[in-house]
């Protein structure tokens, strides 16, 4: 049995798990082939201590850190890449190309899955973290089933809105009077982030378009990590 299971592999989920996995068992199960991607956040954070501490033993290189006029841009692909390996050296089980299809309470929960990652189609688990919003739907647009109400699911009420977000060379890169972000990165590049994509012709080597958690403006990496003490004090109020 897990003390916490998290369905999505979500950037806060990711956090998570690494700092409740020095005190309990822990799962992720993800829908997808690759946890958190591509990555619906942008590669920014204003203080970038917190990202440091967590990732402290670990060769950053691959962020390309690069410092802008009021934080510091990053890969944010390579940052949820060093999490989850974090996570994985830190015995957290990782069930990714796994889909939750029922779940049932009975004194513990009874969670339903199907997919590639488990030879179990039943794990059981104390408490669940509910990310599912915070995550891309699997192929085929197919999602957790995770209907159910209980005080031992967390999931947090976050608001979410759709941008559009590109990649540049910073050499080719010029202040675009719409964006919503403009973020330099040390290997070269410029991610920029708008609420619709720009109806002008402009040469991305890269985009996506996402559906992300939001507070005005797309959440930054801070956020989410205040997002995970949240899920943690939620936690701790369950398991006490």
């Amino acid at each position: 049995m897990y003390d916490i299971t998290i369905i999505g592999g979500s950037l806060s989920g990711l956090i998570s798990a690494i700092k409740l996995s020095k005190f309990h068992k822990v799962c992720i199960i993800d829908i997808n082939q690759e946890i958190g991607f591509p990555t619906n956040f942008p590669g920014f954070s204003k203080d970038i201590t917190l990202i440091k501490e967590i990732l402290s033993k670990e060769d950053i290189s691959n962020l390309y850190l690069k410092e802008n006029d009021i934080g510091w841009g990053m890969r944010s692909e390579w940052l949820v890449k060093y999490l989850t390996q974090l996570s994985a050296k830190n015995r957290v089980d990782i069930l990714n190309r796994t889909r939750v299809s029922n779940i049932f309470f009975e004194g513990q929960f009874n969670i339903e899955i199907v997919g590639g990652g488990p030879q179990n189609n039943l794990i059981t688990s104390k408490i669940i973290i509910d990310e599912t919003k915070q995550i891309h739907s699997g192929p085929g647009e197919i999602n957790h089933t995770t209907k159910i109400e209980n005080n031992n699911i967390i999931k947090l009420d976050n608001s979410f809105s759709n941008y559009f977000a590109g990649i540049i060379p910073t050499e080719k890169s010029r202040n675009f009077s719409n964006s919503l972000l403009q973020i330099e990165r040390d290997d070269g590049l410029t991610e920029v982030w708008f609420e619709k994509q720009p109806t002008e012709h402009i040469n991305w080597i890269e985009i996506k378009n996402c559906r992300s958690p939001s507070k005005e403006s797309p959440m930054l990496v801070d956020d989410y990590f205040i997002c995970c003490d949240e899920i943690i004090k939620q936690v701790n109020q369950i398991l006490t």
